[in-house]
């Protein structure tokens, strides 16, 4: 059975592109932090409520793909490419014309006749992107997994949650293309974002958290009651907490488990947060990790008191309906930008914070 067979196609094409709807259009309403302060509205106040755009499903004939993720037909980028439109615009200031020779006449050719579904963007190697934007577009292809082929960029192969996190969809059939090579595929299959990055169509990302946490997740008898577990970014390059000694002292005294998660195995991670209802970390890809977390748990970010735009969190917490609390932090450089800062953390406040989060689950 074809793939488009078992959804309603629309009539009208775009550039060869054959489109079918996977998800209507919705609007995703928000419920504020728990503490929210009222200084702090201006923070969340545009993610209160967004539109969220329809899914739908693209079919690209004889178009090419570069080994680092790179659509491209005739001497044309494609924007199926890209996790933002103006991620587009930007790269294309980097010399198009130079990519495209360079692939055209120095890269190696290959040709895959096979129908071939297709996820990646520019951002999607990143544990977020690939878990919030990857993950839920194939989620929305998942009943076609005989189906089709998954192509994946060469460095995804390397990844070490990629495998694991694809087994539960059931696509038999993964290939990552070969570094150096150019593919040409006969017929590719696209279905686009369920939602702009970011933000989240609450159906799917929770139809992804169902598949992960039965494959991985603890069993109901393993779960802490009101457990308690603290993400440290203490590894990462950068937005580390420059006090997170004193922190974890604080985090201690509530029982809560400190782990750096990029020591563990993306199974060890889905069972380690499946059994937590309460998770601390700062603003990074091991708060992504909040997905396996139990039913109506509390989820407190540590962020930038000068950001407004990396609302991920907030916004998957919602879409989780999970209970969202936050601290701001000031940067340890005061000027720095906000992707990059290390952050001091204020623990008189997180004290009052914890006991806010932690009173409906007992001490």
């Amino acid at each position: 059975m074809s793939i488009f067979s078992s959804t309603e196609r629309s009539e009208s094409s775009r550039q060869g592109k054959k489109v079918a709807v996977l998800c209507p259009q919705t609007v995703s309403r928000r419920k504020p932090p728990v503490n929210l302060r009222q200084e702090d509205l201006w923070i969340f106040s545009h993610e209160l409520e967004r539109e969220i755009p329809r899914s739908e499903l693209l079919e690209l004939k004889d178009v090419w793909i570069s080994s680092d993720g790179f659509l491209f037909k005739g001497w044309k980028i494609l924007p199926q490419s890209f996790a933002l439109p103006g991620n587009l615009e930007e790269w294309k200031k980097r010399g198009v014309f130079k990519f495209l020779a360079t692939n055209y006449l120095f890269r190696k050719r290959g040709r895959f006749e096979r129908d071939a579904v297709w996820v990646a963007d520019d951002w999607s190697h990143g544990y977020f992107h690939w878990i919030a934007d990857a993950l839920t577009r194939l989620f929305t292809v998942r009943d076609h997994a005989s189906e089709l082929v998954l192509l994946l960029p060469h460095r995804y192969e390397k990844l070490g949650f990629v495998r694991p996190s694809l087994a539960p969809f059931g696509f038999k059939h993964i290939e990552f293309i070969r570094e150096r090579e150019i593919l040409h595929c006969r017929r590719l299959v696209v279905p686009t974002h369920t939602a702009p990055s970011g933000n989240y169509n609450e159906e799917v990302i929770g139809g992804v958290r169902q598949l992960l946490v039965e494959a991985y997740g603890a069993r109901p008898e393993e779960h802490a009651s009101g457990g308690r577990l603290y993400i440290s970014r203490g590894h990462a390059a950068i937005r580390r907490l420059k006090n997170e000694e004193e922190v974890i002292d604080v985090l201690r005294e509530f029982d809560f488990e400190v782990a750096h998660f990029e020591n563990y195995s993306f199974e060890e991670q889905v069972k380690m947060a499946s059994r937590a209802r309460n998770i601390v970390s700062s603003h990074g890809a091991g708060l992504t990790n909040m997905l396996f977390m139990q039913a109506g748990g509390n989820v407190l970010e540590l962020r930038n008191s000068t950001d407004r735009i990396n609302n991920c969190y907030f916004t998957l917490a919602s879409a989780l309906n999970f209970n969202y609390f936050y601290q701001t932090c000031e940067a340890e450089n005061p000027g720095e930008r906000a992707f990059s800062a290390n952050l001091l953390v204020d623990t008189v406040v997180l004290r009052e914070n914890l006991k806010l989060m932690l009173d409906g689950d007992g001490r």
